[in-house]
């Protein structure tokens, strides 16, 4: 029996509110720094946990919530960044943005687009899941767009993600999955549904992954990094809890408020405002990132010169939908 499905990462078109009360150049700050140490790391799909640590000694680390059996294991350093995750020792998760990391066929961060082709590796069109009897087809509006997949060994996927504003259009983000874990996602109906408490302790995880990867991508743009502000945080989660609810996909929220109405209601007074929502199928933060650095609107708040961020997140159950709100700014003193 075969059955056909669809996993979408959904992005709305262009709907930006980008509020500007004063009319000032920043500038960014010439004195960002990257890390000195630009040493090549290579990383294994299912290498042990001890060897993964021994090439990270001097990066801080932090265990985030997450939707699997097992925590996220996050750089704290945004310019050395990278998402973990390991099933008994091994490492079966694994997303990173850095320079200085080397993958499967010498593909890193900063690959030309057309130097991939040439790579020898074969990629998808769709996913194709056996499970027993069953044959599942999934078709991901992502592939040949966002990013190509490849199926290393049948044990794992390996997601080379582009930057495709650039020209020519480079690898910007690489995510390697077991095959067995990535096909659990597809398959199962409500991959995020969970008790109350966990949920809770889910969404604080996105909303923390997704700021410390907004980081990296400033990183990898060379700006400043980003400050967070819970005081916006709370403004940014009302917004995605009111999308969930009342399935809507707007920055104008459902009582008709806009993004500037919203920080005045909180008694934020700002310079200049921007907001980011993106919406989709199980979709994880780093994912969700990628989506909005590829649209050309969404980019030039993750790239300007905004120096405060506030996250929130919120999950639609019904459909697994995640909704994300970033809502940047420059304060008033």
């Amino acid at each position: 029996m075969a059955k056909m499905r669809f996993y979408f990462l959904q992005l709305a078109h262009l709907l930006i509110c980008v509020t500007f009360i004063v009319n000032i150049v920043f500038l960014c700050d010439s004195s960002y720094i990257f890390g000195a140490n630009m040493s090549n790391k290579k990383i294994y799909m299912f290498c042990t946990k001890s060897y993964f640590d021994n090439l990270f000694p001097n990066v801080k680390k932090s265990n985030l919530k997450s939707p699997f059996n097992f925590p996220f294991y996050v750089s704290e350093n945004p310019s050395d960044f990278f998402i973990a995750g390991f099933e008994k020792d091994k490492l079966v998760f694994f997303y990173t943005n850095s320079k200085r990391i080397n993958l499967v066929s010498g593909i890193k961060i900063g690959s030309a687009a057309d130097a991939v082709k040439k790579s020898g590796l074969s990629f998808i069109n769709k996913f194709v899941i056996i499970n027993g009897n069953t044959i599942t087809t999934y078709f991901d509006g992502g592939l040949k767009t966002l990013y190509d997949v490849s199926v290393i060994n049948n044990s794992y996927y390996f997601f080379i993600i582009y930057d495709r504003i650039v020209k020519p259009n480079v690898v910007c983000g690489i995510f390697m999955v077991k095959k067995s874990l990535w096909d659990e996602v597809l398959l199962k109906e409500h991959f995020l549904t969970f008790d109350k408490s966990s949920e809770q302790d889910i969404l604080s995880s996105f909303e923390k992954l997704m700021f410390m990867h907004l980081n990296s991508m400033r990183a990898y743009l060379q700006k400043p990094y980003f400050s967070f502000s819970n005081d916006i945080a709370k403004i940014a989660k009302t917004h995605s809890q009111n999308m969930a609810r009342y399935n809507f996909f707007s920055h104008t929220d459902n009582s008709g408020k806009t993004i500037s109405d919203r920080f005045l209601s909180a008694g934020i007074l700002y310079k200049k405002i921007g907001e980011n929502i993106a919406m989709g199928t199980k979709l994880l933060p780093f994912f969700a990132n990628h989506l909005l650095f590829n649209s050309e609107g969404h980019r030039k708040n993750i790239e300007d010169s905004f120096e405060v961020v506030g996250i929130g997140c919120a999950i639609e159950k019904n459909f697994d939908n995640v909704y994300y709100t970033q809502d940047f700014a420059v304060l008033r003193q």
